[in-house]
């Protein structure tokens, strides 16, 4: 990767959806080698989806994270049922305490128990130990991944009026899951599963995202081609004052790609990505040395992130 191929990544990771026309614009070359350059980017395995972050509380949804060690006998069943399986968004192979981190998603708090027993029982006989979390709020920053360069930052869809009270239809629902797996798609292609004219399209995309819906648009990165290393913190304070001090410290810390609170622990998780593991000491140093009441609790490498933070089929269904 080169500097071109940096500065196109820091314009879609603020907003996946920039037209190629104003993509070329950006970063100064031709609408042609904006093209070529954002399709070898794919091809070379560097972008792995256009993310399109959206609410699922909105939709009636809740998640929770599942930190799993599985035995090495069945860790590749285990993945392919975890890339499979609907109720499953964002997976990451770890290697440390745990052997893969994902969240699971369901319409009741009862849901996702009968979601997470499912799997439990499909591997019981190889599964060594288990965390269950219930997600509070998770804030991502991918974009940190390329924040090197000096580009506008636009990250989240412009501040407008809300309008809280806009009531999703099918059409919304159809419209927000084609973009769930393809950010890019324009409205023509958009328009044609759902009957309506490309204009129409545009405005329900419009309502969707003031309405809080549509969150951002981003990119799902695969960090290693990046020259990076991605961590995954946790850690806990019992000065609960320090707490919300902390995770504005965190969003605005260079190095930190999210930051997740669960629902009744005292933990905060967080991710760090770091040139190599002698830059990590040095990152968690300073983070001890701003809160010295802080304690590691758990360290894990992320191996490979296989399934994107994108919400999972079942919250469309």
């Amino acid at each position: 990767m080169d500097t071109l191929d940096v500065k196109l990544l820091r314009v879609l990771m603020e907003n996946s959806k920039t037209p190629v026309t104003v993509l070329a614009k950006k970063v100064h070359v031709s609408r042609e080698v904006a093209t070529y350059r954002l399709n070898r980017l794919q091809q070379q395995g560097v972008i792995l989806e256009f993310v399109t972050q959206i609410d699922i509380e909105k939709l009636g949804f809740t998640a929770a994270a599942v930190f799993i060690n599985i035995k090495a006998r069945r860790q590749q069943e285990f993945k392919r049922f975890l890339a499979e399986t609907s109720f499953v968004s964002w997976v990451a192979e770890l290697s440390g305490i745990w052997s893969f981190g994902f969240s699971i998603v369901g319409k009741t708090n009862e849901e996702l128990d009968e979601n997470f027993l499912l799997l439990y029982h499909k591997f019981k006989d190889a599964i060594i130990d288990h965390r269950f979390a219930l997600h509070k709020k998770t804030t991502f920053f991918y974009e940190k991944y390329v924040r090197n360069l000096p580009l506008p930052l636009q990250s989240k869809i412009p501040a407008q009026k809300k309008n809280k009270t806009y009531t999703l239809d099918e059409k919304d629902k159809i419209i927000l899951q084609q973009l769930s797996w393809n950010s890019r798609l324009d409205c023509v292609t958009l328009a044609t599963s759902v009957s309506l004219s490309a204009p129409a399209v545009a405005q329900r995309i419009k309502h969707l995202e003031v309405s809080g819906y549509i969150e951002k648009y981003s990119l799902f990165v695969d960090v290693q081609q990046l020259g990076l290393f991605q961590y995954s913190i946790f850690v806990v304070n019992k000065n609960i004052d320090e707490k919300q001090k902390m995770i504005k410290y965190l969003q605005q810390h260079k190095n930190v790609s999210f930051v997740a609170e669960y629902v009744g622990d005292l933990f905060i998780e967080f991710g760090l990505f770091v040139k190599d593991p002698y830059e990590l000491r040095e990152k968690l140093q300073g983070i001890e040395e701003t809160f010295p009441n802080n304690r590691v609790i758990e360290i894990s490498l992320f191996q490979k992130e296989f399934v994107s933070v994108g919400p999972p089929s079942c919250v469309f269904e």
